[in-house]
């Protein structure tokens, strides 16, 4: 059955443009972990791509890789020693990997050299991640420096990744060491660069408050030297067994078409009641403290890792962000990752010297649209619990709006003064981008009086 939808241009919404805000562009923003690794960012054909998708913000150098980043030495600087004595798990070997690599690619400059030129030739604001485990605090200070004195807007400075983890837990890392460590260096930061501001890592939720997680999280509320918190968000919807953002076991729930509808209700889930309480319950803990969500994706997985899904996911999240009330307190977010090795994670990845456009590079490319448009303010509204729609608007005039058709279903909504059509779609969620035929993104002028939403697409109408 094909069904029409009228825009929801009813006098309700523009009477709601009256109170709402232009939207925050900081929400736009991606990691740049091991990027400078694997690419030569001063390529010509590697900034061409990240032209496409214009970032407004670029994080350096990295969670991990921050937590050991050194301004003086070479690549990212980091010290195989400290490394060993201060995290286990998988990183140790990660990092060995990063560091044979540079030398083997003869990376003799530090990689914030890349950084900045990439930042400048995005025209991106920065967030940094400032060693607080081993740096000291004047190099922490001396890294700010040189990237402000190019001419780049610091946002502010995270104050370590991922330092609630077990990983560090485990060599001895606690709360009131952090506290310690991070509190002295966001001082020194204000008092160098009182516009900067720092935000410290807040610790997953857990209901036991005997856990150190609760702890954690506890302490930490009660102190005011910081402006944000730092939260990580990794979308599960693949049954297994994960750990720190991807999935390490992966069950079988069936055929692959039925299975991936099992994986759409639970991304669905995820933005109607998962991921609304889990902010609330950090603005509560925290009293409401702005939230930079630094590190964010779908759950990195095998299955569903490069497909229609996750880059339907990937849209969905940015625009849920700009638009909704339960995310008010979200200030800013960079999307985990830019460019790297990893399958599903990066939106650029390298594999045997060649790079492959994954999934959720278009649907990036197209939103930039809209990140890239001044004083625009943002409806949504959902069609139905599978179809999102978010209408734009300048002055109370509608200048765009943003289709999400999670359905398998077309439709066609009113023309009105729209004269152009981009959508992304293909036939099934599980899609690759590295298929024969891809994932389908095009731009076309629109004819008749309706016009057509295609099943499993994201389509913008301007």
């Amino acid at each position: 059955m094909i069904r029409f939808w009228l825009l929801c241009l009813n006098i309700l919404i523009v009477s709601s443009l009256y109170t709402q805000e232009v939207y925050n562009k900081n929400i736009f923003g991606f990691a740049t972990s091991n990027t400078f690794t694997f690419f030569d960012t001063r390529a010509d054909t590697f900034k061409e791509k990240v032209q496409k998708i214009s970032p407004q913000v670029l994080r350096f150098p990295g969670g991990a890789v921050g937590n050991f980043y050194h301004f003086d030495k070479a690549a990212y600087g980091m010290k195989i020693k400290e490394i060993d004595s201060l995290i286990t798990g998988k990183f140790p070997k990660r990092a060995r990997g990063l560091i044979s690599y540079s030398k083997k690619k003869g990376h003799a400059n530090n990689y914030i050299d890349d950084f900045i030129a990439l930042a400048k030739f995005s025209n991106s604001r920065a967030v940094l991640v400032a060693n607080v485990l081993t740096e000291k605090t004047e190099d922490v200070l001396n890294m700010i420096r040189k990237i402000k004195d190019s001419g780049i807007e610091i946002i502010g400075v995270e104050l370590g990744s991922e330092l609630s983890n077990k990983s560090y837990f485990d060599k001895g890392l606690l709360i009131d060491d952090y506290i310690k460590k991070s509190e002295l260096i966001s001082n020194a930061i204000k008092i160098s660069f009182p516009e900067i501001l720092t935000a410290v890592v807040a610790a997953p939720l857990l209901e036991n408050k005997n856990h150190r997680h609760y702890i954690w999280n506890k302490k930490l509320s009660h102190l005011s030297f910081y402006d944000a918190i730092i939260v990580h968000s990794y979308a599960k919807v693949v049954k297994g067994k994960d750990q720190y953002g991807q999935m390490i076991l992966e069950e079988n729930e069936g055929e692959k078409e039925s299975s991936f509808l099992i994986y759409k209700k639970r991304v669905l889930d995820f933005f109607k009641d998962y991921y609304p309480k889990e902010i609330k319950n950090y603005n509560s803990i925290f009293d409401d403290t702005p939230i930079w969500i630094t590190e964010w994706n779908l759950q990195y997985s095998k299955k569903t890792g490069n497909t229609l899904l996750q880059g339907l996911f990937v849209a969905n999240y940015f625009l849920e962000l700009i638009s909704k009330d339960d995310y008010k307190s979200i200030e800013l977010t960079t999307f985990h990752n830019l460019a790297g090795r990893d399958f599903g994670g990066s939106i650029f990845q390298m594999k045997n010297n060649k790079t492959y456009i994954q999934s959720t590079f278009y649907p990036i490319q197209l939103l930039s649209n809209i990140f890239s448009t001044e004083k625009l303010k943002v409806f949504s509204k959902k069609l139905t619990d599978d179809i999102f729609q978010y209408s734009f608007f300048v002055h109370k005039k509608l200048k765009k709006v943003i289709v999400i058709n999670w359905n398998d279903e077309e439709f066609f909504i009113d023309k009105n003064s729209f004269n152009k059509k981009t959508e992304y779609y293909s036939k099934y969620l599980f899609d690759l981008n590295s298929d024969n035929e891809g994932l389908i993104y095009k731009t076309s002028n629109i004819e008749g009086g309706r016009i057509l939403i295609k099943p499993y697409s994201l389509t913008l109408v301007e």
